[in-house]
C-alpha cells in the first residue's frame, strides 16, 4: 500500500521517502504491540499512548505524500519542456510542413492503406513529425482519436523521454492517492477515540 522503495531506487528523493515511512510503520508496530502488554497503566492512557505514535506515524506519511506529490509534477514539468523544445516548428520550414499537411489530408482518403503511409511518415520523417505534432485533426481529414494515435507515435520516437515522464508521474501519483485511506487507517485502528474521552475524567494530585 505504501509502495515498494525498490521500485523507486533510480529516483533518491522518492526513495528515501518511502524508506521513511516503511520504517516509521514497522517501528509504530512494534510500539503498538509494547504499549498493549503494558500493564501499568489504564486503558484510556494506553490509548492516549497509542494515539500518539499514530500521529506520529500518520505525519510520516503525510511528509512521504507530499513528496510523492510533488515529484510527480516535478516529472510532469520535465515532460512538457522536452515537449517544448522537440516539436517546435522551425518558421523557414513552414512551407515544407503545409505541403507535408496537404498529403496527409489526401493519404487520409485511402483508408487503411493511407493511414500505414501516414504512421510511417510522421514516425520516420521529423517535418511530418512536426505537421502532425502541431496541427488540428480538423486539417488533416483525420478522426480526433486517429489523430491522437498518431501524435502518441511521434512522442514516442522523438521524445522517448517525455513518455518516461507521464508513465513516472501517473505511477506517483497513484501512489500518493492511496495514502489518505492508510492516514485513516492508522488512527482508526490505532486508538478509539471513546477511550481518550475518559482522560477528561483524569484528576492530577
Amino acid at each position: 500500500m505504501l509502495g515498494d522503495p525498490n521500485g523507486f531506487a533510480h529516483d533518491n528523493v522518492v526513495y528515501n521517502a518511502l524508506k521513511d515511512v516503511h520504517g516509521s510503520a514497522e517501528s509504530s508496530a512494534e510500539l503498538l504491540g509494547r504499549i498493549t502488554n503494558d500493564l501499568t497503566v489504564t486503558e484510556p492512557v494506553r490509548h492516549e499512548m497509542a494515539a500518539k505514535v499514530a500521529n506520529q506515524l500518520a505525519a510520516t506519511a503525510e511528509a512521504t505524500q507530499r513528496t510523492l506529490e510533488t515529484r510527480a509534477k516535478d516529472h510532469m514539468a520535465a515532460c512538457e519542456s522536452v515537449m517544448g523544445s522537440r516539436f517546435v516548428p522551425d518558421p523557414v520550414r513552414t512551407p515544407i510542413y503545409m505541403r507535408c499537411l496537404d498529403w496527409v489530408a489526401r493519404e487520409a482518403q485511402n483508408g487503411d492503406g493511407g493511414y500505414t503511409n501516414i504512421r510511417e511518415a510522421v514516425t520516420e520523417d521529423p517535418d511530418f513529425a512536426l505537421t502532425m505534432y502541431n496541427h488540428s485533426w480538423r486539417l488533416m481529414g483525420l478522426p480526433e482519436d486517429v489523430v491522437l494515435g498518431f501524435k502518441e507515435k511521434v512522442v514516442a520516437k522523438f521524445a522517448p523521454e517525455a513518455l518516461e515522464h507521464i508513465e513516472s508521474s501517473t505511477k506517483l501519483d497513484r501512489l500518493a492517492k492511496r495514502y489518505p485511506g492508510f492516514i485513516a487507517k492508522v488512527h482508526a485502528s490505532f486508538y478509539s477515540p471513546l477511550e481518550l474521552a475518559k482522560l477528561r475524567t483524569r484528576v492530577e494530585v
